[in-house]
């Protein structure tokens, strides 16, 4: 079980845990604050652990984040991107959580100002990015003459997507919901080609070419806006 609370200028994420017996607060290397204590403990006792240490607790925050980290907070006029364009959030409260885009702005719509913010937008851009893959994977099915059984999505390190040639399943890295929208494309229909070509072959890059004729280009364009949102 997860919570979020706010002391101050700070949000500290909790984690409760069953088999914990002490609490243990952390900095992480994105420069979030971290909680982990046992199931039930109160919050003053947790607030205090926090208090006691803030002034340790900023000084680590802040090296993180002269270093380059920057670490999104949730609040009125923090700055997102989606698929390359830049959305400016809106916090209100509410009956019920609610995610909606606006124009060029992210209306987040909250029951409680303590509830974990990140994981409510995460989860409906998580649905975004899935709906708009399953358009280019039904668009690009057609015309390559290929079936994918299964679409996921996933935060991956290293990769932009990957299929599962045997399950016929796709995985699209959640970290594209932040690029241009040719960028998903491209990547989509790299991951169907795997369904016709199994290595990155001539035949492969000779049918992606095919396919999806910009592909080199989108290549470079992906690179470039990387430099763009490093930490954002």
């Amino acid at each position: 079980m997860k919570r979020v609370i706010n002391i101050g200028d700070l949000v500290v994420m909790i984690k409760y845990r069953r088999k914990m017996k002490n609490i243990y607060l952390k900095v992480e290397k994105n420069a979030e604050v971290v909680v982990s204590a046992p199931p039930r403990t109160p919050n003053y006792i947790i607030k205090k652990l926090i208090q006691e240490n803030i002034d340790e607790i900023k000084l680590r925050r802040n090296n993180i984040l002269m270093n380059g980290y920057t670490v999104k907070q949730y609040v009125t006029g923090e700055k997102h991107i989606i698929f390359g364009k830049e959305f400016v959030l809106e916090v209100r409260l509410g009956n019920k959580n609610v995610v909606k885009l606006s124009d060029d702005k992210i209306i987040l719509v909250i029951k409680d100002k303590d509830q974990d913010r990140g994981q409510i937008v995460t989860s409906y851009l998580r649905k975004v990015l899935y709906n708009k893959a399953l358009e280019f994977i039904n668009k690009y099915e057609k015309i390559m003459g290929v079936h994918a059984e299964q679409l996921r999505i996933k935060k991956m390190k290293t990769r932009w997507g990957t299929c599962n040639i045997e399950a016929k399943r796709i995985w699209i890295n959640y970290e594209l919901i932040k690029y241009p929208i040719e960028c998903l494309e491209h990547i989509v229909v790299h991951e169907l080609t795997h369904l016709l070509e199994t290595n990155h072959t001539p035949r492969f890059y000779a049918l992606l070419g095919k396919y999806y004729p910009n592909f080199r280009e989108n290549d470079k364009l992906i690179k470039e806006f990387s430099k763009k949102i490093v930490g954002r």
